[in-house]
């Protein structure tokens, strides 16, 4: 039988999570600043195709943005339960994978989050006050 992880356990579990996106967007944020200072645009179009990329291949991996069906209630009658118990396990395994997947979209949907509020909010925030 499996044993649940403890509170200490799961705590350090979302530590190390923390770390990494923070190290994942600080080396994304770097790279972008790189493809800046060089007065390039490939940066741009690069970071926006990757997003593009990791957002369908979580799609598609995760079949869709919602959560996998756990219940084999919620599953065709007509299933046996070992074709339900089979599609759980993997609906589980691919959200899993989906997860991982996050750990780099999110950073650089951020890097380019930032660079469109420099571009475009903070401008218009200084003109509304005289800047």
């Amino acid at each position: 039988m499996k044993r649940l992880p403890s509170s200490e356990e799961r705590d350090r579990s979302k530590l190390w999570i923390l770390l990494f996106l923070a190290l994942n967007f600080v080396i994304a944020f770097a790279v972008y600043q790189l493809f800046l200072r060089a007065e390039s645009m490939i940066g741009t179009y690069v970071y926006l195709g990757a997003a593009l990329v990791l957002t369908l291949a979580y799609c598609i991996v995760n079949r869709g943005f919602g959560r996998p069906i756990s219940d084999p209630a919620a599953l065709p009658d007509e299933w046996s339960a070992e074709e339900k118990s089979a599609y759980i396990a993997d609906a589980a395994r691919r959200h899993e994978i989906a997860k991982k997947l996050l750990y780099v979209l999110f950073p650089v949907v951020v890097v380019l989050m930032i660079d469109m509020i420099q571009l475009f909010v903070l401008p218009s925030v200084a003109a509304m006050f005289g800047g």
